[in-house]
């Protein structure tokens, strides 16, 4: 941390007091339609603890109305703040881990203020948000609370004085960053930007997620793959049914010794200390079922050792070098192209040209020119500001690359 940026710890109007009822609702919807400023606005989860998606805390700031902190676990539905807050921006810092969770409630975002997006367009290499008002405003934040559990009932008076701090410098902070991007000709970069974010397709289930489990790649027999998918299955089911993550019933470690020596029966499924824990246990007709079924599934239906891949797909990078090196020679070529360009302009190459696409053209070899690459960039999610200053390197690298 900058020796001297400040550290806030007491919001300026102090404390505010939870909201947790309708009555209570209603009068801050009224209080926040008087207003037309930015609305500053944060959500709190309980990642690591809970399965779902779901916002346990909203905290809403208006400079001339103060926060509110709304317990959206006894209030699911806020839809009725969508119309007192659709007169001004929203301004959110990474937006994409908050936009399900404010969907989630009935909330609608009219329109975005990225205050993390807006650091990596001016090329900021520290993006959190204690680090960006520490570089913008000369103030930092403490964070010591941003992973515990927020589905905590009752929210300690600590936990809310540190919501309340996550929204206080949100609204000067977009004011900041706003004249830097206009100075440095980037405004509408972060127009394009911030409207992506709100309209792109929400990204469709993986069905092959139980792969990615770490040390997953142990498994070097189907069968034993087939258990490991039926446990991971039967653990998501679970998970989700009873709201906790999946790794506090059963941790990854343990579902892929499972697999690879499954026991033969309860006693040996409670030799392991673990798995004999109470919220464990009380599943274990269930744990023994999967583990059952992937033994005796049909030979046929049994999972490839390798991830199968539909067409458009293609497999992770780390593997690229000995599976496909001429691919991934491909790709080293395409990275440097863009890597050079964008350090120009100070930022990531990520931001300048996603590295999803990079790797669509390395892996299928991709060799459009002209209007078929502009649609093809255009096809797969690129923002016309990095059509503009992609193009033309893109295009030579491209005619250049390795075959």
């Amino acid at each position: 941390m900058d020796s001297e940026a400040k550290l806030i710890i007491h919001p300026k109007e102090g404390t505010p007091d939870l909201i947790d009822t309708p009555e209570e609702l209603a009068a801050a919807c009224k209080l926040l339609k008087k207003s037309t400023a930015p609305v500053a606005i944060d959500v709190e989860r309980a990642g690591g603890y809970r399965y779902s998606n779901r916002a346990y805390l909203i905290q809403i700031r208006r400079e001339d109305v103060g926060t509110f902190l709304i317990d959206s676990a006894a209030l699911p539905d806020l839809a009725s703040l969508n119309q007192p807050l659709s007169n001004a921006v929203w301004i959110l810092h990474d937006a994409d881990q908050d936009i399900a969770s404010l969907r989630l409630a009935g909330l609608e975002i009219p329109e975005l203020f990225d205050t993390m997006l807006a650091a990596r367009l001016l090329g900021l290499q520290r993006f959190g948000l204690a680090a960006v008002c520490e570089q913008f405003l000369g103030l930092t934040l403490d964070k010591n609370h941003q992973n515990d559990d927020w589905s905590t009932r009752p929210l300690p008076r600590a936990w809310l004085r540190y919501a309340a701090l996550d929204v206080e410098l949100l609204t000067d902070l977009y004011r900041a960053m706003s004249k830097k991007l206009y100075a440095n000709n980037r405004w509408e970069w972060a127009v394009e930007e911030f409207a992506n974010i709100l309209t792109r397709p929400v990204k469709p289930a993986d069905p092959q997620r139980w792969r990615t489990i770490p040390g997953a790649g142990k498994i070097k027999i189907r069968r034993n793959l087939a258990i490991l998918e039926e446990l991971w299955t039967t653990r998501e089911k679970i998970a989700q049914e009873i709201d906790i993550e999946p790794t506090r019933l059963i941790s990854n470690k343990l579902l892929v010794e499972l697999a690879l020596q499954p026991p033969r029966n309860t006693r040996q499924f409670l030799n392991n200390q673990q798995l004999r824990r109470p919220r464990t246990r009380k599943y274990l007709d269930q744990w023994m079922a999967a583990i059952s079924r992937g033994k005796s599934r049909l030979e046929a239906k049994l999972p490839d050792l390798r991830r199968p891949y539909s067409p458009g797909q293609f497999p992770k990078v780390t593997a690229w070098k000995s599976t496909d090196p001429d691919a991934h020679t491909r790709l080293q070529h395409i990275r440097t192209h863009v890597k050079n360009l964008a350090a120009k302009l100070e930022i990531d190459q990520e931001i300048l040209l996603d590295t999803r696409i990079q790797r669509h053209i390395a892996w299928h070899n991709i060799r459009y020119q002209g209007s078929d690459l502009t649609a093809f960039l255009r096809r797969h999610g690129a923002r016309q500001w990095q059509i503009e200053f992609i193009f033309k390197d893109l295009a030579r690298a491209i005619k250049t690359m390795p075959a």
